[in-house]
C-alpha cells in the first residue's frame, strides 16, 4: 500500500467515525427530546427530574422569554415535547375558561381555546382561579377548571370531548373553590372532589370522556390536594392525601384498597410518591387544623407493601416539627424538604424522619420545590418562592445555598401588580349577585380587600408554579409565563457556582 492509499484510508476512517458520531449525537438528541416533558402536576408526581438548568440568573440575564397569559390563573405549566400548556380564567363568574399552548423554545403563543363554564365560580382573589393543573400525553391535553369542566383537546387545540363533572354530580360546598389538579394513567384521568357534601374520586376514560368509575368518599372537609399515581406490584394505585386521610384506590377498577386515618391538616399539600414510598404533607390552617404537634406528625412517610397479593401500607415515621403549607413536600437525594407558611425550610432525613436542619429562607413557596439531577449526576434543589426569587440549594446535612435569583425588578413588579388589579376590577361580581360567604370566609366578608391582601400576604405578581423540561425552568405567575434557560452554560460555574446572597433585596 503506497502513501496515497494510506492517506485515502485515513480519510475514510475519519469520515466513518464522523458519521458514527453524527448518528450517536442525533440518537442522543432524539432520546433527550423524548424524555423532555413535564406531563402533570409536579411532573410524574415526584417533583424529581433530570435536566441541565442554570444555577444563576437575573431579570436581565438567563431569562429566555416571557409570555403574557390572558385572564388570570394559578395552575402549573405542563410540557410535551416542544409545547407548553396551561390554563387561565376570566369573567366575573369565571365563565370563560381558557387553555393556552406556547412554543417551549421561543415563547410564541400557538393557540388559545375557550371552554364555556357550566357552573359559576366567583372571580374573587381568595378563590381558586384556574388553579387545577392539566395533564398531557401524546394524544391530548386534559384541562380541568373550578367550574368542574374536564376537557380533552389535541395538541393543535381541537376539542375532542368535554365532561361537566360538577354539573353532573352536584354543586361543590367549598368556600375557596375547586383547586385539585388532575393525575393520569395511560387510559384514564382522575379528578378528586372533597368538600362539605358528598365527596368522590372519579376516573374519566381518556378516549371517550365517559366515567370509568366513581369512588364515593362521604362528606369531607374541603381540600385542594392532588391525587398521585403509584405502583404496587403489577397494580397501579391512585393515592389521595386529603381531608385527614390517605387512601389508595385501584386505578383500573376504583376499588378502595386501604385507608390511613387520624391525620390532621393534609388539605392543601399533595402526596409525593418516590418508588415505594409516599411522603405526606400537612399544614395548620385558619378554621381547620391547629394542633402543631399533630400536624407535624402528619407530615409522614408511608411505605407501600404487598402481602399475599394485596396492596397495603406501613407508616415509617412522622416528623416532629415540619409543616408544608401550600407547597408539596419534596423527597430528593436522601432528604425531604418542607416549607411552611412563613418561609421556614425544614430538611428531614428521608429514612428516619429526623430533622436535619430548619432555616428561614425569606418567603413561603406556593410553587412546589423541584429536585434536579444533571447529566453528570450533580443534584440541586430549586425552591421557587412566592416573591419570584428562586433559592438553589445543594442537598446535604447542612443548609448549603448556591444562589438566590430574582425573576423581576421593581418596575416589572409594579406593572404586574397594576395589571392584576385592573383584571380584578374588571371582574368584580355585583353585590346583588354575589353569593354569601361561608365557613371561615364569613369572618372576612366585610373587610377591605387591601387589608385582606396584607393579612394573608396576597399580592401580585405571585410565583404560583414551576415546571422543568429539558434545559428550561418554567415559572408561572397569574398573568405571565417565564422561561429560564442559558444556552451558553454547560457549565463551568456548576462545579463551583458562586453564592449570590440577595436575602435582603
Amino acid at each position: 500500500m503506497n502513501a496515497s492509499d494510506l492517506v485515502a484510508l485515513r480519510r475514510c476512517c475519519v469520515l466513518w467515525w464522523f458519521s458514527v458520531w453524527i448518528v450517536v449525537l442525533n440518537f442522543a438528541a432524539m432520546s433527550l427530546m423524548a424524555d423532555d416533558g413535564w406531563t402533570g402536576f409536579r411532573g410524574d408526581g415526584s417533583g424529581n427530574t433530570v435536566a441541565e438548568l442554570p444555577t444563576v440568573w437575573s431579570s436581565e440575564q438567563g431569562i429566555a422569554w416571557r409570555a403574557d397569559i390572558p385572564g388570570y390563573g394559578q395552575s402549573s405549566p405542563v410540557v410535551f415535547e416542544n409545547r407548553v400548556f396551561l390554563t387561565s380564567s376570566d369573567g366575573p363568574f369565571q365563565e370563560e375558561c381558557q387553555v393556552h399552548a406556547f412554543d417551549l423554545q421561543t415563547g410564541e403563543k400557538l393557540w388559545t381555546r375557550r371552554v364555556q363554564a357550566t357552573t359559576q365560580v366567583e372571580n374573587y382573589f381568595r378563590n381558586s382561579r384556574a388553579a387545577p393543573t392539566c395533564v398531557v400525553d401524546a394524544d391530548a391535553v386534559y384541562s380541568f377548571f373550578a367550574s368542574g369542566d374536564l376537557t380533552a383537546m389535541n395538541h393543535d387545540g381541537q376539542t375532542l370531548w368535554s365532561t361537566p363533572i360538577i354539573k353532573t354530580y352536584g354543586v361543590v360546598d367549598n368556600e375557596r373553590g375547586v383547586a385539585s389538579s388532575l393525575c393520569q394513567t395511560a387510559t384514564s384521568v382522575f379528578v378528586l372532589i372533597d368538600h362539605h357534601g358528598p365527596s368522590y374520586l372519579v376516573a374519566i376514560d381518556k378516549e371517550s370522556g365517559q366515567v370509568a368509575w366513581k369512588a364515593e368518599r362521604g362528606e369531607r372537609v374541603p381540600s385542594w390536594s392532588t391525587p398521585v399515581i403509584a405502583s404496587c406490584g403489577d397494580r397501579q394505585l391512585v393515592i389521595t392525601s386529603s381531608a385527614d386521610t390517605v387512601d389508595a384506590f385501584d386505578a383500573q377498577s376504583g376499588e378502595s384498597l386501604w385507608q390511613l386515618g387520624g391525620l390532621q391538616g393534609n388539605h392543601i399539600p399533595s402526596a409525593s410518591v418516590v418508588g415505594d414510598r409516599v411522603f405526606v404533607g400537612s399544614t395548620t390552617m385558619y378554621g381547620g387544623a391547629s394542633d402543631e404537634t399533630a400536624t407535624a406528625a402528619s407530615n409522614c412517610c408511608i411505605k407501600l407493601t404487598m402481602v399475599d397479593g394485596k396492596p397495603g401500607y406501613e407508616v415509617l415515621w412522622g416528623a416532629e416539627r415540619a409543616n408544608s403549607y401550600y407547597s408539596t413536600p419534596l423527597a430528593f437525594a436522601g432528604y425531604v424538604y418542607y416549607v411552611n407558611k412563613v418561609g421556614v425550610l425544614y430538611c428531614i432525613n428521608d429514612q428516619t424522619g429526623e430533622q436535619v436542619f430548619a432555616k428561614r429562607i425569606g418567603n413561603p413557596c406556593w410553587a412546589s420545590a423541584i429536585g434536579v439531577t444533571d447529566s453528570r449526576g450533580a443534584s440541586l434543589v430549586y425552591f421557587v418562592m412566592k416573591n419570584g426569587f428562586t433559592l438553589v440549594l445543594r442537598p446535604g446535612d447542612r443548609f448549603d445555598p448556591v444562589a438566590r435569583n430574582p425573576l423581576w425588578e421593581v418596575d416589572e413588579m409594579l406593572a404586574a401588580r397594576d395589571a392584576a388589579e385592573k383584571q380584578r376590577r374588571a371582574n368584580v361580581v355585583p353585590d346583588d349577585l354575589a353569593a354569601p360567604k361561608t365557613g371561615p370566609e364569613k369572618v372576612f366578608a366585610g373587610m377591605p380587600e387591601n387589608q385582606l391582601h396584607q393579612m394573608f400576604s396576597y399580592g401580585d405578581p405571585t410565583a404560583y408554579a414551576a415546571a422543568v423540561a429539558g434545559n428550561s425552568l418554567l415559572i408561572r405567575t397569574g398573568q405571565h409565563l417565564y422561561c429560564i434557560r442559558d444556552e451558553a452554560i454547560r457549565d463551568e460555574t456548576r462545579d463551583h457556582p458562586p453564592i449570590i446572597d440577595r436575602t435582603h433585596e
